[in-house]
């Protein structure tokens, strides 16, 4: 298939940040409520910009959690400063098929930003699209993307590795697929819509591109 356009969520897909997330979540939430959350209570709150989830969490002080958040972040983030093993093979694959490349994720852009910088591949992707305070926006987010490269829908794939990527790449009209090599994936609790092709190990996804993405560069 000729695919011109791939877009990647990044937590989850592109590296284990999810944990990292989570825990620094929960530090947050305890400085300012004074009670520790689950971590099913965070992830419920995914899909929104840290902001956002703040703003749900601590509304009387969220910008000040926002803030607390971001420190702490970066502090942690030597906790995770690789992406997936495998990923760099990935993106240089679709490079080199010249496939344009962006992330589309729920994150703010502060954290996309940087999370991306110390993952070390922040310059494979033309666009990061990062999400809302108070809404999921990632179907509208790949639309603006693929306008701007003057792509159409059904030139484009997104992967990611939670239920409502597929359903918000599904929205969009792009292939989807899913991304389901790390323990955090949620995309087994999908009902009424399948990804077009799942992936339990980032090796299947890259053997996939192979085989499937044809190269769009003259040799």
């Amino acid at each position: 298939m000729k695919l011109a356009g791939f877009l990647f969520d990044l937590d989850g897909t592109l590296a284990n940040t999810i944990p990292l997330c989570i825990k620094v979540y929960q530090q947050t939430f305890k400085h300012f409520t004074g009670r520790g959350y689950s971590d099913a209570e965070i992830t419920a709150h995914f899909g929104l910009t840290e902001g956002g989830i703040c703003q749900q969490v601590v509304p009387d002080r969220w910008q000040e959690a926002l803030d607390y958040y971001h420190d702490a972040y970066e502090r942690a983030h030597d906790e995770c400063n690789e992406p997936f093993p495998g990923i760099p093979t990935v993106l240089d694959l679709l490079r080199s098929k010249g496939v344009k490349m962006a992330v589309v994720t729920g994150k703010g852009i502060h954290t996309a930003t940087l999370t991306l910088n110390r993952l070390g591949i922040a310059d494979y992707f033309e666009f990061v699209e990062a999400g809302r305070e108070d809404a999921v926006v990632k179907a509208s987010a790949m639309r603006r993307i693929l306008q701007a490269w003057q792509i159409k829908p059904e030139q484009a794939a997104y992967i990611g590795d939670s239920a409502s990527d597929v359903e918000q790449s599904a929205q969009a009209g792009v292939l989807p697929l899913a991304a389901e090599w790390s323990a955090t994936a949620t995309i087994d609790q999908l009902e009424n819509i399948h990804p077009y092709a799942s992936f339990t190990s980032v090796e299947d996804f890259i053997d996939w591109i192979k085989r499937n993405v044809e190269s769009l560069t003259s040799v």
